[in-house]
């Protein structure tokens, strides 16, 4: 186990929080789809598919079955695998099965574990562990699971930290490294150069390049094992292109900041406008363009008018549609699109999230405002299935 700073850092991480958060999601079938990841954990490999490869570093380092839980974790949270792969071999070796430290922090991560420890002062405050920490293979969340360390580690990284989304800057992930040791060096280690030059060794940079369409059988049916809705068939619309174009967007800010302008229309509130273009880029013929949407509520009457469904907050929507939040159609506030479904909570793509898109959640709908969402969620819109002679059918 390697030597760590005093992560005094933790403490306040947290502050202000009574809530113990821990996710617990149900795990996919191995003799489905051959693999011990859960909904929560990733997208197991179906038959016929074929995941992402490393070579060189990573390969001769990291056994193949822990190397591919750094690939399906750096997938699922969307962050960069090398960097992750980089910051559990620094932590833990590259097939370490490390305990509980004496600083309390645990696991081949060494996430912060034990209340009142060097990595976690404050006892009063959850542990990283007790807010994040992720069942990944449906056996029940262990810290001291490496599948588990490791995709709670991940999502530490992309919704605590700051890591940028993969092929992010390399200046992101140095501070993000920064931020997980507490420190970009100390007497002990120079803890982020170290690790950002294992990552670039292990392929940080070019990692996933050209995998993503292979993924996306073992999408479709991790879906539906998870309770999401099957993509809809038939139409120019699928759910799996809008949640790909959106996801292109990230990080993508206005121009200059505050000023509302985007390349998503005019320069005016721009929610309902990256809605429209990501619609319409995924091919849902949004007719005039995006500045007929520009009010978030437009998409409810729109969908309704073009044969789509719109589903009232407590159903279970799919991939790719809008989520509207505000208090009816015409008292709309926001609209967002839903990227995934992990069994009773969403993650959303929104525009203008923060100046920019971003990602949120995952969060229960039912508390979309508590998690950063302008107001509670009122519907949820399918993009409709309009055929090119402009007759439409249901989605």
């Amino acid at each position: 186990m390697r030597a760590r700073r005093s992560l005094v850092w933790f403490a306040t991480l947290a502050a202000g929080s009574a809530a113990i958060v821990l996710l617990v999601i149900v795990a996919v079938v191995a003799a489905v789809f051959g693999a011990s990841v859960s909904c929560l954990g990733g997208t197991a490999t179906a038959a016929g598919t074929v995941g992402p490869t490393a070579k060189g570093a990573a390969a001769r380092e990291i056994p193949p079955a822990r190397l591919q839980l750094f690939m399906e974790a750096g997938r699922r949270f969307d962050i960069s695998w090398p960097f992750l792969a980089s910051i559990g071999v620094q932590e833990c070796g590259g097939d370490g099965h490390c305990g509980v430290a004496p600083s309390g922090c645990a696991g081949v991560m060494e996430i912060a574990y034990v209340r009142g420890s060097e990595c976690s002062p404050d006892p009063s405050v959850p542990t990283l562990w007790e807010r994040f920490g992720v069942d990944a293979d449906g056996g029940g969340a262990s810290i001291l699971n490496p599948a588990d360390a490791i995709f709670t580690a991940a999502r530490i990284f992309a919704q605590d930290l700051g890591a940028p989304p993969a092929g992010g800057p390399y200046r992101g992930y140095y501070e993000a490294a920064c931020r997980y040791y507490g420190a970009c060096a100390d007497g002990l280690v120079d803890y982020a150069h170290e690790v950002m030059a294992r990552a670039v060794s292990f392929g940080f940079g070019h990692e996933g390049r050209g995998a993503a369409a292979t993924h996306d059988v073992a999408d479709r049916a991790q879906g539906r094992a998870c309770g999401e809705a099957a993509p809809r068939e038939g139409g120019t619309a699928r759910a799996g292109a809008i949640v790909r174009v959106a996801r292109s967007q990230l990080g993508v800010a206005e121009d200059p900041i505050g000023s509302n302008c985007t390349r998503y229309g005019p320069c005016e509130e721009w929610c309902a406008l990256f809605v429209a273009w990501v619609w319409e880029h995924a091919g849902v013929p949004m007719s005039g363009g995006t500045a007929p949407y520009a009010y978030s509520g437009s998409f409810y009457g729109w969908v309704k008018e073009h044969g789509g469904r719109v589903l009232p907050p407590g159903a279970t929507p799919a991939p790719g549609d809008a989520v509207l939040y505000g208090w009816g159609s015409t008292a709309s506030e926001h609209v967002g699109i839903v990227e995934a479904v992990l069994g009773d909570e969403i993650v959303t793509i929104d525009g203008n999230f923060g100046d920019r898109v971003a990602r949120v959640g995952p969060f229960l709908p039912a508390l979309a405002d508590a998690e950063g969402e302008p107001a509670p969620i009122y519907a949820y819109a399918e993009p409709p299935v309009i055929h090119r002679e402009g007759a439409s059918g249901s989605g």
